[in-house]
């Protein structure tokens, strides 16, 4: 009996070892995803405590899970607020770059300013102006023509470029031209005035004499083969007109007959083929300046008269006095050929008193000459012995050229 009874408990005591160490792999091959599950199954020995364990660790996961979950799109959030910032100051900078790019650019163009004498000159064929899809080089002339008037009227620098944007967005301009009348509307645009003179001769005189600018239309010829539009400048005293000839620098170092150019012109709408452009605001400083001019000038004739009379009075004692001191034989002679000097060979004793009276009068009206002719030539009877020489110095002459008012 008590050898039986050991064997049965021998035995019972193995099948439990058994049971224990299955469920305890159970539990550990299940719980994979918390340590804190490895440590509650620990103390688990009965189905009940494994089927809590099993509905715990459930509830552990989806917790891990759902955990997870809300940390991934947390994550996804805060990753795409950076790339939309990014995307945003991206941009900004992108933008910021292309303000710069075009305040150097006007920046450039400005340091390239070019002139013919006074006067602001573009060349629309020049790269600077063709960096765009404007077609300055082959059909700009117009904008580039009114771009120059426009510049020096206002004394703002107005480009090519910019007057030749305006026209194609309203429609006075493209790639073919310009429209005739996109000169008054540019005109315009920029607070100039425009009027067309068509091929009136007298009335582009008059506006260039004015101080006004002339966009011209020029036909086959001399300017161009085809169509092309010319700023005309100003006209000297001669009549030769200064142009800014847009297309070519060569043409634009020339002055021309103002019918030339006429004859040059092409037949055009709109007042053309020559329009006048001026400034009301310049206008009114030019007649300022001109009063201005004017006071000084009267001014001048005023103290130019004063002087001749001077001058006069000083040359009216100067012949009074020389009557007194000639000889008898020098007061036969007529004055206006006593006065005929000739040229002395070397440095003489003049006998005649006239030298002493040539040069006290040289001194009073401070002219170098009459001092000059009284010390190198001789008159009176002082002449006789030099009739042979050619050079001569008629005092009455040039007397009266010193006091006419030119």
């Amino acid at each position: 009996m008590t050898i039986a009874m050991a064997t049965f408990f021998a035995g019972m005591m193995a099948f439990c070892d058994v049971d224990i160490i299955a469920a305890e792999e159970n539990v550990v091959t299940e719980a994979t995803t918390e340590t804190a599950i490895i440590s509650t199954t620990e103390e688990v020995t009965t189905e009940q405590n494994q089927s809590e364990l099993k509905n715990n660790t459930t509830k552990v996961e989806n917790k891990v899970t759902i955990s997870k979950k809300h940390k991934k799109d947390k994550t996804s959030s805060r990753r795409k607020r950076p790339k939309s910032k990014e995307r945003y100051y991206k941009k900004k900078k992108i933008a910021e770059k292309n303000v710069d790019s075009k305040n150097e650019i006007i920046k450039k163009q400005k340091n390239q300013k070019e002139y013919i004498g006074d006067y602001i000159y573009f060349n629309q064929t020049d790269s600077i102006w063709n960096n765009n899809n404007l077609s300055l080089r082959s059909a700009g002339c117009g904008p580039t023509a009114v771009a120059v008037c426009i510049s020096n009227l206002t004394h703002k620098f107005v480009s090519p470029v910019t007057v030749a944007g305006w026209a194609k967005k309203e429609g006075y301009y493209s790639s073919s031209g310009s429209l005739h009348s996109a000169i008054p509307a540019m005109a315009s645009h920029w607070n100039l005035q425009c009027r067309g003179l068509y091929k009136n001769e007298k009335e582009i005189e008059r506006a260039l004499r004015s101080g006004h600018m002339v966009v011209g239309l020029m036909g086959p010829g001399y300017f161009t083969n085809g169509g092309h539009f010319i700023s005309l400048l100003t006209i000297n005293k001669k009549g030769m007109v200064e142009v800014a000839d847009v297309g070519s620098r060569v043409r634009s170092q020339k002055t021309y007959d103002l019918a030339f150019i006429i004859q040059n012109s092409k037949i055009a709408d709109a007042g053309g083929p020559f329009w006048e452009i001026w400034s009301n605001k310049t206008d009114g400083n030019n007649h300022k300046k001109q009063k201005r001019k004017n006071k000084v000038h009267n001014k001048v004739i005023k103290q130019s008269d004063d002087q001749n009379k001077n001058k006069e009075e000083i040359i009216r004692k100067f012949y009074l006095n020389l009557q007194i001191d000639l000889t008898d034989f020098e007061k036969e002679i007529p004055m206006d050929e006593l006065l005929i000097g000739i040229k002395s060979q070397g440095i003489q004793d003049h006998k005649s008193k006239i030298n002493d009276h040539l040069k006290e009068l040289g001194n009073q009206l401070n002219d170098e000459k009459i001092v000059q002719v009284s010390e190198t030539y001789s008159f009176g009877m002082d002449a006789m012995q030099l009739h042979k020489e050619r050079t001569y110095f008629a005092v009455p002459t040039y007397l009266e050229n010193i006091t006419r008012i030119n």
